[in-house]
């Protein structure tokens, strides 16, 4: 059982979330202390805005799960978990699909999913099991892949095996990452839950997907990974320096080491991706009652390593990252930031938003 569903409203909005530069800035591969990461100059540059359709059947709310392929973009609501939204590219709602019940055609639930170039692919919770459901671009159920594995979410990597999260959920899952063939067999287990007492379990999402790879970080873990073939590559590793999460933690129980993080704050990765380019590094610093993102960019042409730091009362229109998709940064952002943005940093084509309006998709350049 996940405890993280129990909990206050603030704590599951947690869990939905060198001296110098010369050492640091050559390579992504390495220690990046997050003191020493400089504040941006310039804010981001927008380069497009799509606002999802609003009607009434299908409102949004804040932390959405969201997908795309040459079909449109897929989000599900993660306070409702009800179904998969279906917009198109430019944000036309087309419908809502792959409903959650107990009717035909219906999923026993949704845990997360992945839109391919064939179509989507849904992770189902089976209590010790996981299964995928395989859909084509007319929805066509092709076929179920069963794993012996309690996974919360899960990649497909670009040969098309399976790389499947159980986080830490001591004992039903003893290794927090799997790596599956395309007929379901383990193929590697990577990150043991060794820690001597129960912690608390975490919702996230911990990939990241690019034209060069997949990418993975995870709440309580400074280091930060690639997954190559079947191989999970360690890449560089965040010091978090007083927001480091103490080894007394793993001492305690779940409760009393939540108690004690809380007392002076604590951080976590939030995103971890790479391109040719550039790098991102997203780290939410939770302090006095609140969280704030620090967004880390490594530019690796110029070596330049700088951060921005967004929370809901500052630039609260860039924080929520969705990722990066067709090569920009992708923000969820509410209709009312949006408005509350400068005019003047939109792009010139017309935008007609209400302050109660779903939420926007900003492009930012990367």
């Amino acid at each position: 059982m996940n405890l993280y569903r129990n909990l206050p409203s603030f704590l599951l909005f947690l869990l939905m979330l060198s001296c110098g530069n010369e050492s640091l800035e050559k390579s992504v591969e390495g220690k990046i202390i997050l003191e020493k990461v400089p504040l941006a100059e310039a804010p981001y540059n927008i380069e497009k805005v799509i606002p999802l359709e609003t009607r009434e059947d299908n409102l949004l709310k804040e932390y959405l799960l969201i997908r795309s392929n040459e079909k449109g973009f897929f989000i599900m609501d993660k306070e409702k978990e009800d179904a998969i939204y279906h917009f198109d590219r430019n944000g036309k709602y087309i419908g809502k699909i792959l409903g959650v019940g107990e009717g035909p055609d219906m999923l026993p639930n949704i845990h997360d999913f992945t839109a391919t170039d064939q179509g989507l692919e849904v992770l189902i919770g089976k209590g010790e099991k996981s299964e995928i459901w395989v859909y084509d671009h007319e929805l066509r159920l092709l076929e179920k892949k069963e794993f012996v594995y309690a996974a919360d979410t899960f990649a497909k990597l670009p040969n098309g095996y399976y790389a499947l999260y159980g986080g830490y959920n001591k004992p039903i899952v003893m290794q927090r990452l799997a790596i599956f063939d395309l007929s379901g067999n383990k193929l590697e287990e990577y990150l043991p839950n060794d820690y001597k007492n129960d912690v608390l379990p975490v919702g996230e999402r911990n990939f990241n997907l690019t034209e060069q790879g997949i990418f993975f970080h995870e709440f309580y873990n400074p280091e930060l990974f690639e997954i190559r073939e079947s191989e999970l590559v360690q890449k560089s590793e965040l010091d978090l320096g007083k927001y480091a999460i103490p080894e007394q933690y793993w001492e305690l129980d779940w409760m009393q080491g939540f108690e004690l993080i809380n007392q002076n704050g604590f951080g976590f990765p939030s995103h971890f991706f790479e391109n040719e380019e550039k790098a991102f590094i997203g780290v939410n610093i939770q302090a006095d009652q609140q969280i704030k993102n620090h967004q880390i960019i490594l530019d690796k042409r110029t070596s330049k390593i700088t951060k921005r730091i967004t929370g809901q009362n500052d630039h609260p229109a860039f924080s929520q990252l969705v990722g990066l998709m067709d090569g920009h940064l992708l923000f969820v952002a509410q209709a009312a930031d949006v408005l509350n943005l400068d005019r003047n940093s939109l792009p010139k084509s017309e935008i007609k938003l209400n302050k109660d309006d779903n939420p926007v998709l900003l492009f930012v350049e990367f």
